[in-house]
């Protein structure tokens, strides 16, 4: 903290001593060059600005290179007038957009100073200042395209490189959200500002609460080079500004209805029953006329939506029939007042208060019946100060919000209307595998976040230079708990013949024997620290920045910019922690070499056993030019800069617990596994019975009906133990088997981009612009969770190990000689057997009694957890066979983003006979983007956890990403006909996603390092061999596929992994009975010859109204009836389907196909259209329905 505050003030020397400018983080500003006819500069005119809207005036005088600068400005209308000596005064009528520079280069003409020459600059123009790719979605755009829910973030599509995702792919409690992806990086982590305040979701990502269009006046998107004086991100930033009062009463009533009987499209003859009514309104007017103006508002969604119930194993059809649909209702409640006094001196004040409820039912991917209930309470409050003295301009803000979510069990809302497994006979009850159902495991959680936040921008112009800084900090928390497990008891159901108990129904999940039952502690907190009336949970942190910029008008063509911002967030590594020592690990986990004041990390890795760096030295620097020749209509632009990254709370708190020795209420779980006679629950102890004396080995093989009562009153013992008991960290690594699950360790640094630009933007006539921009972003030191001990890979093999696994599997087929080859012999032959009747033992056998990753085998634990040596251990133990996985998260990975982007922009008025208005944009984008990110979500890079596709060398495999589509185009537009029809329509089409393809896992870990881990870095699935990450879509498509298939059928498949090469090298099987066993590379399966791909997103929005004008009782007074159609073409989208390619065996059903073979899902599976229909999509959560089928909205709104 000392070297903290020796920055901050070694900054605030710099910023105080400095010269700049401010444009306020939620207004724009004028800035321009007076010239003569011959181009000279014209000294000491006077420039006026006035507010149309407001009737606030602002006047400068232009230096002696006859520049200025005026801002922050409000966004709106303007009228900039110019006098000087010996000149015909010019006014000019020009708009001010949020976060922009709006040119003010004007050529005066010799004349009377009692002339006036009047120009419209036009509301769209050429961008002569700033280096930075950004675009601005204004009013009217929002007020005239069809926005399916009236979210604002689904407008900022228009821009190129954004995609729209839906909140809940990143979290349980981002269900009913929307989220906007920036150049090919998941939404988590784009900063979103609405007026100057940070309203980004800090512990996952995406925003607090919905900001519905009602409220806004206009929002700027960021794409690359943003200003110096943005927040921290390192992917975009939005900039949102609400309305504010005129000095004219303005405002609108307005009720949307959206119902599945009307207009709506089915899929398959399916209609799910659904029901809109969206209402609001908002109005703003003078207090004071010229001084004091308001505007307020809100809006409501009432939603009513049954889903239809898909995603369970064919054996539980009659469930399904009896029970089709699952109640989603919706709720969205929005408020929000603002103030604006224009007082003395030309200074502006605002305040503005938002006040949201949400509320939502969704699975988290736990479809059908598995459902909780989602809620949100978010109030918030902002306000500022801008002001001019002299040459000096300031700006303040300062803000509170606080984010409380609470995720509860929704069966018991829903009641008899979905399946639930739960009974007073049985108790809580959640089935998790082959059927979802019951209380969602998830439930309960609570999450809190409140930000505190001031920020001060400034200026100073002298000369033909725009000196710009600024300083802000927020003071961040998060807290809550989430108490996993705790509820309900989990259960694990595998829906095949072998876990169905004898004489036992297949169409009832209660007659099979659960696979495991996790058993939670009734506790939830992740951190030790106590925060938001909690006993622990609390993950509190610091968030700095400053800046320094100058913007040098070299001529009245050519602008220079260059700046520098440092900025640092505290603690986000959980930095405060110190370092494990090996004197904290349980004597019965002790080894040689790791004793007293040794740091345990260094076990693992050398250097890792130090406290977790905080880095300070954020520096970005940043510089770039426009240059705007001749009349300014085309300038050309280029930007470079560095941008840092922030780290969201969940990173923290999922990572922390295992590091803490501290004792705490901390959630933790037991497992009990089929067939297994004990029960071992962490800080409790070993359970051998039930509370009334049935033996845990009874109970654990018979079906859920029998046992669940059984395991649930076991569950409640443990709980009355250890629930709110602040008790030893039952997570602690040292007393956990030395399992390193995404731990922060020493060398951590802050993720950064590289990003440049470099483009042209040409107004082609008047009111048509065009914009071409070649965008490039590098992201490094990408959080990545590495196993730096390596277990699994085939280099670290245990002979001993490995000999005894081998001869516990031979005795256990009645074979004797132990590890020999005759032994070996005797159990492959062996094939009258309990454990696979008519087949001798398989690698899956060797690999059950230890020969396999200690991943598999040991549960990622040492092998001294489970009372065992090296010896006895994992064949494939690690590096250092004493301590299990070791996945630490370190700066280490890589990411990059190119792309060309293309915008024609077109808003004129009278544009043709019989059209009174139109407004056009039209972006495309040609992209590239990759990563080396193996997760769930490679595009989510954010989210620490995730793994590279090679452990050995994680940017080894660098390939493209979910959210790569080569090609995007997006398109709205308005028409304004004559005589009252008014017209829009918005459409987006995207080519395919990228897949990778990679080989199949799904019958199980055990022994996949000698099928499936090609390169031998301990880690399984691995791509097919010949690919890259994405390559489907890209260097595979079509009968591609079949072709890869037969090469690797052909050139791999029945191959030894190096897993198997390494056994064969030190003896332990002849490559013949490695091959017996079924020890290699498998056969992948041929694909249909029209294969599944990711299909391409279509979907184009219209809408048409007819304003009824009633200006004889009020002038501007309107009722406008209309209809807007959403995918009015009903074209058919489908959701991402992952690149598992299945291999030959075809030991899973086919949920497209009930005959059997190749599962449905699988791009080498069933391209049939039952097939396609699993992933068709559909409604998602909240308003989310981007690329679902067609619904029809009609609307009635009422402006005054």
């Amino acid at each position: 903290m000392r070297r903290l505050l020796s920055i901050l003030m070694i900054l605030f020397a710099a910023v105080t001593l400095s010269y700049g400018q401010a444009t306020s983080v939620n207004g724009g500003s004028i800035q321009g060059s007076i010239t003569d006819p011959s181009g000279a500069t014209v000294p000491d005119a006077t420039v006026t600005i006035l507010a149309v809207d407001t009737g606030v005036t602002k006047t400068v005088t232009t230096d002696k290179a006859g520049f200025y600068s005026v801002g922050p400005l409000n966004p709106g209308s303007y009228t900039v007038t110019i006098a000087g000596a010996g000149f015909e005064k010019l006014s000019v009528t020009t708009v001010v957009r949020t976060g922009t520079a709006t040119p003010g280069n004007f050529k005066l003409t010799l004349g009377s100073s009692a002339e006036t020459v009047e120009v419209n600059a036009g509301a769209l123009q050429v961008n002569t200042e700033q280096i930075g790719v950004s675009g601005v979605v204004t009013r009217e755009q929002i007020d005239a395209l069809p926005v399916n829910g009236r979210n604002i973030l689904d407008v900022a599509q228009l821009q190129p490189g954004v995609v729209l995702q839906s909140g809940q792919t990143f979290d349980p409690t981002k269900a009913g959200y929307s989220a906007i992806s920036v150049s090919g990086v998941g939404g988590r982590t784009t900063r979103i500002l609405l007026d100057g305040q940070d309203i980004t979701d800090e512990t996952v990502g995406t925003t607090i609460y919905n900001v519905p269009s009602g409220a806004i006046q206009e929002f700027q998107l960021n794409r690359s080079t943003q200003d110096v004086s943005g927040e921290v991100t390192s992917t975009g930033q939005v900039l949102v500004a609400t309305q504010s009062g005129t000095n004219k009463f303005h405002g609108n009533a307005f009720y949307n209805f959206q119902d599945a009987r009307a207009g709506a499209a089915d899929i398959s003859g399916t209609t799910a029953p659904f029901q809109r009514n969206q209402f609001g309104g908002y109005i703003g007017g003078p207090i004071i006329k010229d001084k004091l103006f308001f505007f307020g508002g809100a809006e409501r969604i009432l939603q009513h939506e049954l889903d239809a119930a898909l995603g369970a194993s064919p054996v539980f059809s009659s469930i399904l029939q009896q029970f089709p649909f699952v109640p989603a209702p919706f709720t969205d409640n929005f408020s929000t007042a603002r103030l604006d006094y224009n007082g003395p001196k030309g200074i502006h004040i605002f305040a503005r208060g938002v006040y949201s409820v949400n509320s939502d039912f969704a699975t988290f991917g736990l479809a059908p019946y598995q459902v909780y209930e989602n809620r949100d309470n978010v109030p918030g409050i902002v306000g500022g100060a801008d002001f001019t003295t002299g040459r000096f301009t300031h700006s303040f803000r300062g803000g509170w919000e606080k984010f409380h979510n609470l995720l509860e069990d929704g069966t018991a809302a829903l009641g008899n209307s979905i399946y639930n497994p739960s009974s007073a006979t049985l108790g809580q009850v959640t089935l998790i595998g082959s059927l979802n159902a019951g209380p969602n495991y998830l439930a309960p959680q609570g999450t809190f976040q409140t930000d505190k936040q001031f920020r001060y921008d400034g200026s100073y112009t002298r000369g033909a230079h725009t000196f710009k800084f600024g300083f802000d900090m927020n003071r961040l928390a998060s807290g809550g708990f989430a108490a996993f497990f705790g509820a309900s008891l989990y259960t694990d159901i595998s829906a095949t013949p072998g876990n169905l108990v004898a004489g036992g129904n297949p169409a009832n999940p209660l007659d099979y024997i659960a696979q495991l039952y996790a058993i939670g502690n009734g506790n939830g907190l992740f951190s030790e620290r106590p925060g938001f009336g909690l006993p622990g949970g609390l993950d509190p942190s610091w968030r700095f920045g400053a800046y320094v910029a100058d913007t040098w008008k070299a001529t009245p063509s050519l602008t220079l910019t260059g700046g520098l911002r440092w900025s640092v967030d505290t603690d986000r590594a959980n930095q405060d922690l110190p370092t494990p020592l090996c004197s904290s690990v349980a004597t019965a986990q002790q080894f040689s070499g790791c004793t007293g004041n040794t740091p345990l990390f260094d076990q693992y890795q050398q250097g890792l056993g130090v406290q977790t760096r905080q880095p300070y030295a954020n520096f970005g620097p940043q510089a770039g030019f426009n240059f705007s020749p001749g009349d300014h209509k085309t300038s050309f632009r280029g930007g470079i800069g560095i941008f840092y990254e922030s780290s969201v709370f969940n990173n923290t708190g999922n990572s922390r617990t295992a590091s803490v020795q501290s004792n705490f209420p901390a959630f933790n779980n037991g497992l009990a596994f089929a067939g297994a006679s004990s029960i071992t629950l962490p800080g409790f102890g070993v359970v051998t019975k039930a509370p009334d004396g049935t033996p845990v080995s009874t109970i654990l093989n018979e079906p859920i009906g029998l046992a669940a009562p059984e395991v649930n009153a076991i569950k409640a013992e443990y709980q009355a133990a250890v629930k709110g008991v602040a008790g030893v960290n039952p997570s602690y690594i040292g007393t956990t088997g030395l399992y390193a699950n995404s731990i922060y360790a020493g060398p951590y640094k802050s993720p950064y981009s590289i990003q440049f630009n470099g483009g042209i933007q040409r107004e082609i006539l008047k009111g048509v612009v065009l914009s071409a921009d070649y965008v490039h972003n590098a992201t490094l030191k990408i959080p990545i969770s590495q196993d730096v001990n390596h277990v699994g890979a085939a280099r670290t093999l245990n002979v001993q190990a490995g000999q005894n696994a081998i001869a516990n599997t031979t005795a256990a087929f009645g074979c004797s000689g132990g590890a020999s080859a005759a032994a070996i012999n005797c159990a492959l032959a062996q094939t009258n057997n309990t454990v696979h009747p008519g087949q001798g033992a398989q690698i899956t056998d060797f690999a059950s009694n230890g020969l396999d990753s200690g991943t598999n085998f040991l549960g990622s634990a040492a092998a001294s957890y489970a009372g065992l040596t090296p010896a006895t251990g994992a064949a494939f133990a690690g590096t250092n066979p004493n301590v299990g996985q070791g996945k630490f998260i370190l700066p280490i990975g890589r990411s990059g983003y190119d792309a060309l982007q293309v915008v024609l922009q077109q808003q004129k008025s009278h544009p043709a006979p019989g059209i009174m208005s139109s407004n056009l944009q039209v972006s495309y984008s040609l992209s590239r983007v990759v990563s080396g990110n193996a997760g769930t979500n490679p595009a989510d890079q954010f989210f620490a956890g995730a793994q590279a596709f090679d452990n050995d060398d994680p940017n080894r495999y660098l390939g493209r990403t979910p959210l790569d589509h080569t090609n995007e185009l997006s398109f709205g537009g308005s028409l304004g006909i004559k005589y009252g029809l008014n017209l829009a329509m918005i459409g987006h089409f995207y080519s395919a996603s990228a897949a990778s393809l990679v080989l199949d896992t799904t019958a199980g870990n055990t022994g996949q390092i000698f099928q499936t881990d090609v390169d031998g870095d301990g880690t399984i699935g691995d791509l097919v061999p010949g690919t890259i990450p994405g390559s489907y879509e890209h260097g595979v498509k079509g009968a591609g596929l079949n072709r890869l298939i037969n090469n690797y059928n052909a050139t791999s498949a029945g191959s030894f992994t190096p897993a198997g090469q390494a056994v064969v090298a030190a003896g332990l099987f002849t490559p013949g009975q490695l091959r017996a066993a079924n020890g290699v590379q498998q056969a992948i399966a041929s694909a249909p010859n029209n294969p599944l791909n990711n299909a391409a997103l279509r979907t184009f929005d219209l809408s048409a109204n007819y304003p009824i004008r009633l200006g004889r009782f009020h002038e501007g007074m309107s009722l406008v009836p209309g209809v807007a159609i959403y995918n009015v073409f009903n074209m058919s989208n489908y959701g991402f389907i992952p690149g598992i390619v299945s291999d030959a065996t075809g030991q899973l059903i086919n949920v497209g196909n009930a005959a059997g073979g190749v599962p449905g899902g699988y791009f080498n599976g069933p391209s049939d259209q039952a097939t396609l229909n699993q992933a068709r999509t559909t409604r998602n959560s909240g308003t989310f329905d981007q690329g679902g089928p067609r619904t029809t909205e009609f609307q009635l709104k009422f402006n005054f």
